[in-house]
This record gives C-alpha cells, sequence and structure tokens, in this order.
C-alpha cells in the first residue's frame, strides 16, 4: 500500500507490518556512482516480495 506525504521522497510503501521509502532510497543510492554498482533496485524489491502479506 502506497502512503503519500506531502514530500514525494517522504512516500512510502507499507507491505505487511514493513515500511520502505523507496524515493528517498534511490536518490541516496543514486548520488554517487558507486553506489550505484554495490546496490540494486532489484534486491530491494525482491526484500519486499518476502513480506507480501
Amino acid at each position: 500500500m502506497w502512503v503519500l506525504r506531502a514530500k514525494m521522497e517522504e512516500s512510502q510503501v507499507r507491505v505487511g507490518k514493513r515500511v520502505w521509502l523507496p524515493f528517498l532510497r534511490a536518490r541516496r543510492y543514486l548520488q554517487s556512482r558507486e553506489s550505484l554498482l554495490e546496490y540494486s533496485l532489484t534486491q530491494f524489491f525482491k526484500a519486499a516480495e518476502r513480506y507480501r502479506p
């Protein structure tokens, strides 16, 4: 379930009891080239799938 906020980067995705901030996470990881190599949004979505109700 999406939980929208006034600031887009603070919007949340709630899956069961877990909450993620996908826009904030994406911005943080896109800020540096090294982090793009170390982290993948695919990993994020795989983790989210594990917590689906």
